[in-house]
């Protein structure tokens, strides 16, 4: 019977479930960022421009499938108006 390595760096199960006990619900704030998206923008065109992204990602967005970096999420609570509304569910 091996040993336990002393100084092993991989977590242990318990350890990796009480690590996501706080975890985002990804799935919501994708489908709240894209009905920003659309609340805010009237085409895709005009939300990659605003955002200087290529339009497959503002397609992307509109669509909810992937999520913005994080300064992009703080130019939109900076300047869209309706982002608490929309990201806050209200």
């Amino acid at each position: 019977m091996s040993q336990e390595r002393i100084f092993d760096r991989r977590r242990s199960a318990s350890v990796a479930r009480r690590g996501h006990v706080h975890a985002i619900d990804r799935d919501a704030f994708l489908r709240r960022w894209s009905l920003l998206m659309i609340a805010s923008f009237s085409t895709r065109e005009e939300c990659a421009v605003y955002f200087d992204v290529t339009y497959q990602t503002s397609c992307n967005w509109f669509d909810g499938l992937c999520r913005p970096y994080g300064d992009i999420v703080d130019h939109a609570v900076a300047t869209l108006p309706r982002y608490a509304e929309i990201m806050q569910g209200r």
